[in-house]
C-alpha cells in the first residue's frame, strides 16, 4: 500500500495536488488545532483515497517526529511512504525531513512555479496534475451561484459588442448615455426598467426594451442594437467583457473560462457577495480578470484584492483590463497589491483590434508568480 504523510497548514491546494499527483492509497494528515478545521473541506474531495488525521503541537519537534515514527512503525515491507512537506510549520517540516534522512525515505515539496522538489535528492520536476475551476472553488470552500461560458453568447451578441465598441470610441455619446443611466438607476433599489426612453440636453434621445436599444441625435438614428443581452451589453459594459473574453479564448494557456461569475454568501446562497467579470483557469492556477471600459476606482482595486485572496489564494493572479490608462494612484495601488494591468487606449489609433496584445500580457502574467 502506498502511504503519504501530509503536513496541513493554511493552504489546501498543495495538499490536494500532492494527493492527485502521487495517488496514495492512504493519507496521514498531521494537523494542529489551527489547521484541523480545514480538513472538513478537503476530505470530501479525496474520492476513494483513505485518510487518517493526527493532531500535534506544531512547534514541538520531538512530538511531531514521534507521531510520524509511529505511523512508519506500522507499515509492512510491501508498503511505501512519502512525505508532502509543502504545508505545516517549519518545525513540522524539519521533523519530517530528519526522518527522511535517518530512515532513507522519500518526500516532496511543491514549488510556486508548479514544480516539485524530490527529496532527499532535491531533483526538480514538473507536476502533471491539473485542477478545474470547480476544484479550485471547492478547495476555498466557496461555490459559484451562476456564470456563463463564451458559447452562451450568439454571433449577434458579438456583433453588437463590436458595434458598441465603435460607438464608444467615436465621441462622447456613449459616456453621456451610460453616465446618465448610472445616476438615475442604481440596479438595486431602482433597477433599469424593462423598457423606457430618455432625453439628454445635447439632443440625444435613446430608447430601449428587453431586446433593442435605439439612439437618435437631432432626430436622426445613429445607433440601432438588437440582442437578447443588449441591456447588459450596453448599460453595464458587458460589451467590453465579451470582447475581452473572446480575445482570451485564443490564448493557448487557457484550459477553462467563465464569464459573469456571481458568488453568493456562505450563509445566504440567494444573495450575491462578489462578482468576477472573467475567470480563467490554466489548470495550475486561477487568473481573475476585471474589465473596465471607463474609469477605474479605488474600490475596484480593493475588490480585486479581496476576490484573489478569498477564492484563489497565493497561487492565483489578477489582471485589470481597461480601455484607458488608470491614474497614478490606481497604478501605484496595483503595484502594491501585485495586480497586473493591461490597457488599450495607446493602441486605439494604431490597430484594428486594440486587444490584440492581451495574449502577450497573459503569457507574461502566467510566467510570473505562483502556484
Amino acid at each position: 500500500m502506498n502511504h503519504q504523510i501530509s503536513l496541513v497548514g493554511g493552504q489546501l491546494i498543495p495538499i490536494y495536488v500532492g494527493v492527485k499527483e502521487f495517488s496514495p492509497d492512504k493519507v496521514h494528515f498531521i494537523v494542529s488545532d489551527e489547521s484541523v478545521g480545514s480538513l472538513s473541506v478537503l476530505k470530501p474531495l479525496l474520492g476513494v483515497t483513505k485518510w487518517v488525521e493526527y493532531k500535534c503541537n506544531p512547534f514541538d519537534f520531538i512530538s511531531i517526529k514521534s507521531i510520524c515514527e509511529k505511523i512508519i512503525s506500522k507499515l509492512t515491507e510491501e508498503d511505501t511512504i512519502t512525505f508532502n512537506l509543502t504545508g505545516g510549520t517549519k518545525i513540522m517540516v524539519l521533523a519530517c525531513q530528519a526522518l527522511i534522512h535517518e530512515k532513507g525515505l522519500k518526500g516532496f515539496y511543491i514549488n510556486q512555479d508548479y514544480s516539485f522538489l524530490e527529496l532527499p535528492a532535491y531533483n526538480k520536476k514538473q507536476l502533471t496534475t491539473q485542477l478545474t475551476i470547480q476544484e479550485f472553488f471547492d478547495l476555498s470552500d466557496h461555490h459559484l451561484f451562476s456564470s456563463n461560458r463564451l458559447e452562451d453568447f450568439t454571433k449577434d451578441d458579438f456583433a453588437m459588442a463590436l458595434a458598441i465598441e465603435i460607438f464608444a470610441n467615436n465621441g462622447k455619446f456613449y459616456t453621456a448615455i451610460t453616465g446618465h443611466m448610472r445616476r438615475k438607476y442604481d440596479n438595486t433599489s431602482q433597477p433599469i426598467p424593462e423598457k423606457g426612453k430618455e432625453v439628454l440636453l445635447n439632443n440625444i434621445v435613446f430608447s430601449w426594451d428587453s431586446n433593442t436599444i435605439i439612439v437618435n441625435l437631432n432626430g436622426k438614428p445613429i445607433l440601432n442594437l438588437k440582442s437578447k443581452h443588449i441591456k447588459e451589453l450596453f448599460f453595464n459594459a458587458g460589451w467590453w467583457e465579451l470582447l475581452v473574453a473572446k480575445e482570451i479564448s485564443n490564448w493557448t494557456g487557457l484550459k477553462e473560462m467563465l464569464v459573469n461569475c456571481v458568488l453568493p454568501f456562505k450563509t445566504d446562497k440567494s444573495t450575491s457577495k462578489n462578482e468576477i467579470d472573467i475567470l480563467i483557469s490554466t489548470g495550475k492556477r486561477l487568473i481573475f480578470v476585471e474589465c473596465k471600459s471607463g474609469n477605474v476606482r479605488q474600490e475596484d482595486i480593493n475588490k480585486m484584492k479581496i476576490i484573489k485572496q478569498t477564492y484563489g489564494g497565493v497561487i492565483s493572479r489578477s489582471i485589470l483590463v481597461c480601455r484607458f490608462l488608470p491614474n497614478a494612484t490606481i497604478l501605484e495601488k496595483c503595484r502594491e497589491l501585485d495586480i497586473d494591468i493591461f490597457y488599450t487606449h495607446a493602441f486605439l489609433t494604431k490597430q484594428t483590434n486594440p486587444l490584440s496584445k492581451l495574449i502577450n500580457k497573459l503569457n507574461e502574467v502566467n510566467k510570473r508568480g505562483s502556484i
